[in-house]
């Protein structure tokens, strides 16, 4: 093993275990300052690797000398050529004190004994090889997983629904003036989520489970009051920084264990706060226990927040709580400059520390490299070779190109099929010609590009053009791109390992599928079967029916005749009667119409200009349209919905999450199964309106000459803690139904409104629950 990783785990190990001790040592004292004596190791760990390349060599003769070891020192730069310097510091095998002594004297090296260093040289680098292998996999596991929970708990933010009414919204605030929290601080609640938890430091967020909103106001405050400790305390950092420790040493039992102590310290630090505000020790501990008797396990978003309540941990905090006895006083302001302080006085020496042997210090023997090892290099690659069969002499061509870029062409009847089966993958861009030809220009790059070989030949429908590898392995890595130019009729039939497929002004059957990339029709015609492993799928000026799909990603069709059909595992689908803007207009006009922007679920912004209505579905996720001047349609399966100045018809549908809407000079649908919605009206048309909610408030601003028709209903069920109302700046006869209807589940109570404004006309319509109605007058 490298010498540098052996001296950073010897160090780590030293570090960790340097730690634990001072933690131990310290267990009478309040959890936080055990906390922070374990973020400092885990910190110290992380940094070691870079002062260690950057810190002066500290030399110290400690290690016996070389040959009582029976080993060599390294050679020297010096004694070895340019060629073979990178094995310098390789380790040379065991020599005896004869061959020192013969070697000392001039003694030529036998060819057994060259033989016999090339061996133990490429046996050493073939293990260090493995080493670094298998550590690299176990990061990219960890570290996987790591992005995998932070994906998770973006997604589930999107998805939650925001505790924004006035009774939250002041607890929220009097304990963060009491916890000294002055950022914003997002407070949610999900059906995900089992116990209360926090992430994020730039942006926190606190999700609670589904029924917070059924709490009494005593325990909303307490679990806020933990909760809101984790935020002053940033601990959401800290575990980010123990995440990223545990990737980097993911075979050392001993951080794993220093990072599941530091987890236990950080909520012991916060049940201390709380009891320290002035929270009975006993009916704090009474809240912790009910939280954590619905708590489960939460997977890899988990590793990323701080729960309040983790069963495996509950005894000992219990213990703690109730334990009169022991210190809770908070850190001083001095410990935190005094734990860097001690942490840079260790890690610095340490760094620099290097042991060395007693009898040669600095010096280095010279061992001659053998001169076959020398002089040996690599074998040239051979070139790729490419073949092409003519149709007219039915003969194969063999060509040897040293280029990577080359050209192949077969003659081809309009009607035909080209075939592609591209085993390496390609980016491949088709397009429409007036030649009776397919021809393809070649460029191929990437690492194992002189591994493939590439064959278009002449079939009975047409050609087909392959790539594959002539000797294949499990890592191999390409680069490839085929432009091809075919008959203006013909069909294409696509099987790739990976790669983009683009097809323009071409009429025919489009199938097949690629391993990953992105697709784009443009100018075409025909029927599409044609799916993607993940990626974007763009549509536009065409006129097709058919399929496309995507494992995940975009699909956007613009100005597409035919019965064209898009799905996305995970990503909006997008489509509009519009022509795109490259058909039709200059770029002079385009800059001068609004643009309409689409924010994907996955944070990506997708701008395009439409003329038309758009129709935008989506899996899951916020979606944005700023501008729809001819109506949209835009459903999302769980996420924000915001659309911006709009006309015609607007429909908006949400599995859960807030929408906006405004303002509209068109009639408006919304829905969502749990959010606010806001929606502004202007002008003096008549507009027809239909909001429902199964949970949050309803605010419209309509026009100040409204004539329309009112049909408005909130119910609040008999845990919501107060009556739901009706507000209005025009007079309304507002009535309650005066028993609890246990028809649809929770007992409730409903507040309605059934009357006209100014000379009556179309239907406002609106239903929600536990969430108020607001009209407002606008301009």
């Amino acid at each position: 093993m490298n010498p540098f990783v052996l001296d950073l785990l010897a160090k780590v190990t030293l570090i960790l275990v340097i730690g634990l001790s001072i933690a131990a040592t310290v267990r009478a004292s309040a959890p936080s300052l055990r906390h922070l004596v374990l973020f400092a190791t885990i910190a110290c760990c992380l940094a070691l690797p870079v002062v260690m390349g950057l810190s002066p060599r500290w030399d110290i003769p400690l290690l016996p000398s070389p040959i009582a070891r029976g080993f060599m020192s390294p050679p020297s730069a010096s004694s070895i050529s340019p060629t073979v310097q990178p094995i310098q510091t390789a380790k040379v095998r065991a020599l005896s004190l004869s061959d020192v002594a013969g070697r000392s004297s001039g003694a030529t090296t036998s060819a057994a004994s060259e033989t016999g260093f090339t061996g133990s040289f490429f046996r050493t680098k073939a293990r260090a090889n493995s080493v670094a292998l298998i550590w690299m996999l176990g990061f990219s596991v960890v570290l996987g997983w790591m992005v995998v929970g932070r994906i998770r708990l973006r997604r589930i933010g999107r998805m939650s629904w925001a505790l924004n009414g006035d009774d939250w919204t002041q607890i929220l605030r009097d304990e963060c003036r009491a916890a000294g929290v002055s950022e914003s601080v997002q407070l949610c609640s999900s059906p995900v989520v089992s116990t209360p938890l926090t992430w994020g430091w730039r942006a926190p967020v606190i999700l609670l489970p589904e029924d917070a909103i059924d709490w009494p106001e005593d325990h909303r405050r307490i679990v806020l009051r933990h909760e809101l400790a984790h935020v002053a305390r940033n601990d959401a950092l800290s575990q980010l920084f123990a995440g990223l420790a545990c990737a980097l040493y993911w075979f050392h039992p001993i951080v794993w264990f220093t990072e599941r102590r530091m987890r236990a310290e950080c909520e012991r630090a916060c049940d201390d706060r709380v009891v320290s505000q002035g929270t009975p020790a006993a009916e704090y501990a009474a809240h912790l226990l009910e939280v954590a008797r619905s708590a489960r396990a939460f997977g890899a978003p988990g590793f990323l927040s701080v729960a309040m309540a983790r069963p495996s941990q509950l005894e000992g905090r219990l213990l703690a709580v109730l334990n009169g006895s022991r210190q809770r006083v908070a850190m001083s302001r001095a410990a935190r400059p005094v734990a860097i302080a001690l942490s840079l006085l260790i890690l610095l020496p340490l760094a620099a520390f290097r042991p060395v042997s007693k009898t040669i210090v600095g010096a280095s023997a010279s061992v001659p490299v053998p001169s076959k090892l020398a002089k040996s290099a690599p074998p040239a690659k051979k070139p790729a070779v490419v073949m092409a069969r003519s149709s007219s002499t039915n003969s194969t061509t063999i060509e040897y190109s040293l280029d990577s870029t080359f050209d192949l062409s077969a003659l081809v009847r309009s009607g035909g099929t080209l075939d592609l089966d591209l085993k390496t993958g390609a980016n491949v861009t088709i397009s429409g010609s007036d030649r009776s030809s397919v021809s393809v220009r070649a460029s191929l790059g990437g690492r194992d590009w002189r591994e493939t070989q590439v064959k278009l030949v002449t079939t009975d429908d047409g050609a087909r053009l392959e790539s594959y590898f002539r000797n294949s392995s499990n890592n191999q890595s390409t680069r490839h791109r085929f432009d091809i130019s075919v008959p203006r009729n013909f069909n294409v039939h696509v099987r790739s390992a990976g790669g983009s497929v683009e097809i323009e002004n071409v009429t025919g059957n489009f199938t097949g599928s690629t391993g990953g990339g992105e697709i784009n029709l443009r100018g075409s015609a025909g029927r599409v079967d044609l799916s993607t492993g993940g990626g974007d799928i763009y549509v536009s000026d065409s006129k097709l029916s058919g399929n496309v799909s995507t494992g995940g990603g975009l699909v956007r069709l613009l100005g597409n005749k035919g019965n064209l059909k898009g799905s996305s595992g995970s990503g909006p689908v997008i489509s509009s009667n519009a022509t795109s803007e490259a058909s039709a207009e200059s770029e002079s006009s385009k800059s001068e119409r609004p643009k309409t922007t689409y924010i994907t679920n996955d944070g990506r912004r997708e701008s395009v200009v439409v003329s038309g209505g758009i129709k935008m579905v989506s899996a899951g996720g916020a979606i944005s349209v700023p501008s729809a001047p001819d109506g949209a349609i835009v459903t999302t399966g769980g996420g924000r919905i915001r659309i911006g100045p709009s006309g015609g018809q607007v429909s908006a549908h949400t599995g859960g999450g807030d929408i906006e809407v405004g303002p509209a000079s068109g009639s408006v649908e919304a829905s969502t199964g749990a959010g606010d919605v806001r929606i502004e009206l202007k002008g003096a048309d008549s507009h027809s309106v239909v909001v429902t909610s199964g949970k949050g408030d309803v605010d419209l601003i309509l026009p100040a000459n409204l004539n329309a028709t009112l049909e408005l209903e909130t119910a609040y069920t008999n845990n919501f803690g107060r009556k739901t109302r009706i507000i209005s700046d025009w007079p309304l006869s507002v009535t309650e139904t005066p028993d609890w209807d246990d028809s649809h589940g929770t007992p409730r109570r409903y507040v309605r409104v059934r009357q006209n404004i100014g000379r009556g006309g179309a239907v406002i319509r609106v239903q929600t629950v536990n969430g108020d109605i607001t009209l407002r007058r606008g301009s």
